[in-house]
């Protein structure tokens, strides 16, 4: 028995099958499924390091270097010029001279001698020395003086102390140390004055004034002659200080 088989008519009746129709209804993978390569991202750039504002720390730099070279200076001249200033004579201070405190015919007297030391314990003896080296005395300016009748001889002088405080400081010791035989006067050939010596000395300002009268042979001046007293004011008060510390200021 035969079968029938289509013929070629029938064969082209039959519609061919659609090749997109198939390609879409394949099943489509899932979005989990798909992996997607990330774009390569190229490294960030590095930039090299500036500090900010230059010129502003140079200026800085510049200026501490400025002050630091200043002090080096400041410091270097104080030394040179502490080197060279007396250590004994306070600072801007003008020494005494003997044509200022000494001239010739001084108060009247005549002058024998006269000298200006910066050893003030050449004009002392015994503890005085170490008084007056202890309050700064830096400068001792005496003279010998004859009375104009050549009765006495007078020893005077100017110690100049580092300031007012310390010239009265040494006024008080001197009537101790003087009493006592401790302390007191030299005559200018340096030797001490002989005990019951006459002594006048005051303080003024930062100096201490004073003298010792003598009898022309050189021994001390006894007994109760005004004139003692009459000398003594008048070199001290009218003379030494009211003439010469008043000129020199």
């Amino acid at each position: 028995m035969r079968y029938a088989t289509p013929n070629r008519s029938a064969h082209r009746a039959t519609p061919a099958l659609d090749l997109m129709f198939l390609v879409r209804s394949l099943p489509r993978p899932s979005a989990g499924q798909h992996r997607q390569h990330p774009r390569t991202q190229a490294p960030p750039r590095r930039h090299a390091w500036r500090e900010p504002y230059p010129a502003i720390q140079l200026l800085t730099r510049g200026l501490a270097a400025m002050i630091v070279l200043g002090i080096f200076l400041t410091l270097g001249f104080l030394i040179v010029a502490d080197d060279h200033q007396d250590p004994a004579a306070p600072t801007g201070r003008v020494p005494l001279t003997v044509p200022e405190a000494f001239p010739a015919g001084a108060a009247g007297y005549q002058v024998d001698r006269a000298v200006a030391e910066t050893d003030c314990t050449l004009a002392v003896t015994g503890d005085l020395r170490s008084a007056l080296s202890g309050y700064g005395c830096s400068q001792a300016v005496r003279a010998s003086l004859t009375v104009p009748d050549g009765a006495y001889q007078v020893t005077a002088g100017i110690l100049d102390l580092a300031d007012a405080q310390s010239a009265a400081a040494v006024a008080d010791r001197v009537r101790a140390l003087v009493e006592t035989g401790d302390g007191g006067f030299t005559s200018m050939s340096g030797s001490p004055t002989a005990a019951g010596t006459p002594i006048g000395w005051r303080a003024r300002g930062h100096y201490l004034i004073y003298c010792a009268i003598t009898e022309a042979g050189g021994a001390p001046a006894l007994g109760e002659d005004p004139r003692l007293a009459q000398i003594t004011a008048h070199l001290l008060d009218s003379y030494l200080s009211d003439e010469v510390l008043a000129r020199h200021g």
